[in-house]
Parts: C-alpha cells; sequence; structure tokens
C-alpha cells in the first residue's frame, strides 16, 4: 500500500518553500570490511569514516559550497549512526552550520542480514523491484523507509520557510528518497537514485 503522504509531497513539491540536499555518508568501515551494519545496537558507536570517507565527503560538502547549493544558514540533519553523524559533524564544521539528529535517517534495516556481506543488498534490491513491500530476510520494506522520510520531508516543510537543508543518511534512504521525491517507481529506487559513498544530491 503507498502511503498516503507520499500524495501530498509530491502536491506540494513544485512550490516548496526550501531547498533539500540529501548526503550520503562517506566511505566507512563497514564498506571497508564488506560489511552490513546499520543497526543502532551495532553501528551507533562504531563502524565510523575512513580517511577516505573523511576526504570525500571534505571535497562534496566544499564542492556543494562553492557552487552555492550550500551555505552557513543551512540546518543539517544526520540520522543517529556513527559514520553519518561523523559525516554531518564534517559538513557542519566546514558550513558554519547547525547540526541535529532524527532517527528517521537512519540506515534502513536488513534484518537476518545484519553483519553479513554486503554482497547480499543486491538480492534485496531484486526484491525491491518485485515488490517494494517485501519483508525477505526481515528486512524494512522499501515502503517503510517511504513512509519515514516522507514524514521528516513533510515536517520540515511546514516548519520553515526559505531554509536550506543538508540531510545526512545513508545508501538506502538516500535512493528511496530520490525516487519517492521524482515520483518514480519506489522499487527501482537503486536504478535511479543511487548515491556514491560522500556523494550529495540537491532534491528537485
Amino acid at each position: 500500500m503507498t502511503d498516503p503522504r507520499l500524495a501530498e509531497l509530491h502536491a506540494l513539491w513544485p512550490t516548496r518553500r526550501n531547498r533539500y540536499v540529501v548526503l550520503r555518508h562517506g566511505h566507512s568501515q563497514a564498506n571497508e570490511q564488506g560489511l552490513i551494519a546499520g543497526t543502532p545496537a551495532n553501528a551507533a558507536h562504531a563502524f565510523g569514516l575512513t580517511p577516505r570517507g573523511r576526504e570525500q565527503v571534505e571535497a562534496s560538502v566544499t564542492a556543494a559550497r562553492n557552487r552555492g547549493i550550500l551555505a552557513g544558514d543551512c540546518r543539517i540533519v544526520s540520522s543517529p549512526l556513527l559514520r553519518a553523524r561523523e559525516t554531518a559533524t564534517i559538513a557542519s564544521a566546514l558550513l558554519g552550520a547547525p547540526l541535529e539528529i532524527d532517527p528517521r535517517l537512519v540506515e534502513r534495516g536488513f534484518g537476518a542480514l545484519e553483519l553479513g556481506a554486503d554482497h547480499q543488498y543486491s538480492q534485496v534490491w531484486e526484491r525491491d523491484v518485485l515488490d517494494p513491500q517485501h519483508r525477505e530476510w526481515e528486512v524494512e520494506s522499501v515502503g517503510s523507509v517511504v513512509s519515514r522520510v516522507v514524514s521528516l520531508l513533510l515536517e520540515l516543510e511546514a516548519g520553515a520557510e526559505g531554509s536550506r537543508f543538508l540531510l545526512c543518511t545513508h545508501g538506502d534512504v538516500a535512493s528511496v528518497m530520490l525516487a519517492a521525491v521524482a515520483g518514480a517507481p519506489v522499487g527501482e529506487h537503486r536504478l535511479l537514485g543511487a548515491l556514491g559513498t560522500g556523494e550529495a544530491v540537491e532534491l528537485e
């Protein structure tokens, strides 16, 4: 079932009052080790950024600032997981912008695949295309991710005007958000909006 708030988001998005940039966390120790590590229990205080990841974030945020996409007047909202918080902290220092945490940006739950090898992502994504509500391997459905990111975007849009938001999150959450905003099939999120580590894209 499609979240009814998605239609609300689509209706207001062409005349939205704010600008939104989504930033995937930089290369992390989980990426380096080839692991799926997305629960707060495992990743709130572990699997932070690698030196490569820090460099990616610095380069991406600096480039966005130089293009006028980001500035010190933006608000940074981050997933509570360590790699995203470290990404947001780098952005905050570069921009001189405040930082807040929102659990709706946390990594997608991968259920029984947690702490397994990350090549297993591909089998989840194949099922996503067939059914965005699937819960195979006890994963969080794409539909569930849509609901939480749409809830956040609607809340931010209702509470501010003329603001910029930098949303620091994770691969699947970012790609689902991009697909949802674009009005594309959300089950095909990895085909439409997959970001590299440390990559920033404006939600347009």
